[in-house]
Formats: C-alpha cells, structure tokens, sequence
C-alpha cells in the first residue's frame, strides 16, 4: 500500500495573519476618524463660546434712533417692541430700536443743518416723513446723508375730504384737472348742479403733515401737462402748472390750525355745508389713512372720500437710511434689518391696520372711508420736479 508522506507541522503548515500593511492602514484610517471628530467637537466648542460672547454683547447695549412721522410712528414703534423680543445683536452691540415722531420740517432743518441733540434728541439712523416730498428736499439739499434708494413699507392714497352732500355730487364726475378751474371761476359748482354754493372752497394746508396739499398739486401738474408718464422738472416748471397750482393756493381758505386734520374737522362740523359762512371750507387733500383715524368711531359719515379721476397720487412713507459720520456701522446695520423685519407681513399687518395700504390685511370699511381700489397710482415724479412743485404750494425755503 502506498502511503502518502505526512510532514512535520512545525515545518510544512505556515501561520495566515493579518498583513502588517492591511493594520498600518486601518490604524491610520481610526486616526484620521478620531482627528475629525475631535475638530468637529473644538468645532463646536468654538462656536458655542462665539454665540455666548455674542449673546452677551461685547460692545454693550445700543440705542439706535428712527425718527417718523406722527401717524406711522406708534405703529413702528410696536414693531420695534416685537423686533427687541427678538433680542437682536448686531456688530456685537445688543439693539434697541426707538421710533419717535417727528415734525418734518424741523428733522429736515436738522438733517441740512447742525443737528442740536438737545432740541432734536439723538441723530437718527433713519427718517420715515409721510412722503417723498421730504426725502425730495433733503436728497436735494444734502445728498451725503441718504444711503441708497428709499423704499417704502406702506402707502395712503391722497384724496379730498369733502361734506357729504357735496361728495355726493363730485363722485364719479371730478378730474385733478378741474380743480385750479373751479376755485377760480364764480359760482363754479353749479356744473354738478349745486346752486347757491358758489366756488369749490378748498383748502391748501401747509401746517404740519401737509404733505397731502403738495401731493395733490402734483395730481394736478400732470393734468394739466397731459403728462403720462413721470412728471418731469419741464412739466413742474411750465407756465400753465404755475397758474393752475396759484389759482389753488390763491383762492384756498385757511384751514384752522394749519393742518389737513383741521379743514377736516371744519368740513365735519359746519352746520351747513353750502353756506360760505357756515362753511368756509368745502374740500382738503388729505391722505386716506388720517381720514380713516379721524372718521373710524363715526357711525354715520359726517365726511366722504372723494377720489379725482386721472393718476392718483400717493403719501409713500420713504424709509431714509441715513449715513455719516454720526451714524455708526452698526446703526446702519441695524435700521436695514429692522426694514426687513418690518417688511414681514404678521408686523406689516400693524401697519395696515392703522389705514395704511400695504402686503397685508386692511381694516374693516367705515361710514367715510372705504378702502377703493386705487386703478391709476401716480408714478413718483423727478425729483427736480417734486422740489419745483413743493416751492409753489409752500414757498421758497428759509
């Protein structure tokens, strides 16, 4: 029988391992893992100890000012309340944003001029005056202090607060275009068969928040230029804007304080509406929205809302950011994102519900106001033009 030889295990049976090439290379693969995860912790650490150092305000708590105007004022200063919930902290400075009214024509004597802390209080990081009228005047006078384009969060349409009995009547038939003609001429009203109340009285404030006065004349320069477009510097300079924004400011009643507010008041409260001594005033441009908080608890309509046909124009509440040297780069920084916030639509919606038209929801329509659909807004004029209409209703500037 053949036998198969059996050989020594010790000699013929080799040990099978792991290679050492195959252990360097899983050693250097665990090394490489426990590396990141411990970069990724330090990582983490890192940007823990950040969020804390900026959570703590490394440069301290800082006050930035917005100065507005009155009637948009509390309803961004509740903004602001609901923007420090958020605990904002920008440039390492914790923010505070204070809204305070304003008076336009002091902010804007200020802003061209030496700003006086102690008559003005803090210089602001930006100014929200009821339109462009404003930001027209300062971009003109002092361009260095705007920063970039305006925008705005809101607009109010402009319109004429009238009685009643006369709004009745100019509803649906009254064009921009008219109203120079039927301040001027005797016993004009009869064309909307109104006999016995002589000539459209109305009024041209230029009190505070008049900017409505301006806005309408406007109106008017591009009806009366036949201007379909942008009202340019030409229009506004022309002979026949002059005429037909004098005749207006010529033959307008005194409005009682000054103001749109006042002439409205007049309106509401005049025994009768046709008699001129009972009635001096018969319209006054106003913007929808203070029409709205003066008329909103009135059960029954003791004004009307009349809409002129032709471009409607608009208060559009420019949010001026401003720069300089006493703005620092954190305000700035600041009042850009407070835009943006307010921008949102839940704190949009404080906004429109004070009467101002906006991306969010409006108040219910009231006995005066109701919210008409605004089918031709007024594009917004050159600025040259804006400033050369403003000097026609107001004046030259001191």
């Amino acid at each position: 029988m053949a036998h198969h030889r059996v050989a020594d295990g010790k000699n013929s049976l080799r040990r099978r391992g792991v290679s050492r090439g195959l252990v360097f290379m899983l050693l250097a693969v665990l090394l490489v893992a426990s590396g990141v995860v411990v970069w990724f912790q330090v990582g983490d650490h890192v940007g823990r100890e950040g969020d804390a150092a900026a959570a703590t305000c490394v440069e301290g708590p800082a006050t930035v000012a917005i100065i507005a105007d009155p009637d948009i004022a509390e309803g961004l200063s509740a903004i602001a309340k609901s923007y420090a919930e958020t605990r904002p902290v920008i440039r390492d400075h914790c923010i505070t944003i204070a809204v305070r009214p304003g008076d336009a024509k002091i902010t804007l004597d200020g802003l061209t001029g030496n700003w006086d802390p102690q008559a003005n209080g803090q210089y602001p990081a930006a100014w929200i005056p009821q339109s462009s009228v404003w930001a027209a005047d300062l971009v003109t006078a002092k361009p260095s202090v705007v920063d970039g384009t305006p925008e705005s969060l809101v607009t109010s349409p402009v319109v004429l607060a009238t009685s009643p009995e006369l709004g009745a009547q100019l509803t649906g038939k009254l064009d921009w275009a008219q109203l120079p003609t039927l301040a001027r001429r005797d016993d004009s009203l009869t064309e909307f068969g109104l006999r016995g109340w002589g000539s459209l009285r109305m009024a041209m404030p230029t009190g505070a928040q008049s900017d409505a006065s301006a806005l309408a004349a406007q109106a008017v320069a591009m009806r009366i230029t036949r201007t379909t477009g942008v009202l340019t510097a030409a229009d506004a300079s022309s002979k026949g804007v002059a005429a037909g924004i004098g005749a207006l400011t010529e033959a307008a009643p005194r409005s009682p304080d000054g103001t749109p507010v006042g002439a409205a008041t007049a309106i509401a409260d005049a025994a009768d509406a046709a008699d001129a001594k009972a009635a001096p005033i018969h319209a006054v441009p106003i913007t929808e929205q203070r029409l709205f908080q003066l008329t909103k608890a009135d059960t029954t309509a003791k004004l009307a809302e009349v809409l002129p046909s032709g471009p409607t124009p608009l208060a559009d509440y420019p949010f001026l950011k401003l720069t300089g040297d006493q703005v620092p780069e954190y305000a700035a920084t600041a009042v850009a994102d407070f835009f943006r916030f307010a921008e949102e639509p839940d704190h949009l919606a404080v906004l429109t519900a004070l009467g101002f038209r906006g991306a969010a929801p409006m108040p219910p329509k009231t006995a005066t106001v109701t919210f008409p659909v605004t089918p031709n807004p007024m594009a917004s004029p050159e600025t040259a033009a804006v400033v050369d209409i403003n000097r026609l209703v107001f004046g030259p500037t001191s």
